[in-house]
């Protein structure tokens, strides 16, 4: 049961008998490692992942990590214009419940002027209930955009146009919605950011 000691960066570090830790890595799963470690850092900064830790992203990818497709379809869909594979990170991202892909995947598919889609994706987010969840991705997502630039193209605004409701709800209070009008302002907001990015 000795001990050595190892001085890194002026840390001691204690290696021997851990008979009294509650540590058992005996059993660690790698698959389950990168399917479930947190990239937020990356989500908001996805071109660190595209350079620096692209191949942490790969593994994280290999294993379904939510944030990796969620990461992977910002840099396909916006950086490499490559919007087939986007959407499928991004629909795998929803798949495992990462509710930031979730509300980019249904705002994209709005924009996309696949509306029915669309909506069913926002809508499981459950905002008829309550906003806060929606609110929250909105935020989120634009932060991560807000790293890209030239992200608007001309059928985003075709297609917010003709999402216009037909009746005349809560016209100039974005944050008040209903059935017939909250869909359109989701895809108002992004259309409007997207045009500020250019």
């Amino acid at each position: 049961m000795g001990e050595e000691k190892l001085v890194n960066n002026y840390d001691i570090v204690y290696i021997g008998d851990s008979s009294n830790s509650n540590d058992d890595h005996s059993n660690s799963d790698p698959t389950i490692y990168f399917r479930n470690i947190s990239l937020s850092y990356f989500a908001a900064e996805p071109f660190e992942m595209l350079t620096k830790h692209n191949r942490f992203k790969e593994l994280c990818l290999e294993n379904d990590n939510p944030e990796a497709h969620y990461i992977e379809d910002i840099l396909q869909y916006f950086v490499h214009k490559e919007k087939r594979k986007g959407l499928y990170h991004l629909r795998q991202a929803s798949i495992g419940e990462y509710t930031n892909g979730t509300y980019l995947y249904g705002l994209l598919l709005l924009a996309l002027e696949h509306y029915p889609k669309g909506k069913k994706y926002l809508d499981k987010l459950q905002w008829k209930e309550n906003l806060s969840t929606s609110d929250y991705c909105w935020k989120r997502v634009k932060k991560t955009l807000s790293t890209i630039s030239a992200i608007m193209e001309t059928r985003y605004y075709t297609a917010m146009v003709n999402l216009e409701p037909r009746t005349e709800c809560h016209p100039d209070n974005m944050a008040e919605v209903c059935k017939h009008c909250y869909y359109s302002k989701r895809l108002t907001q992004f259309v409007l950011f997207a045009m500020n990015q250019d």
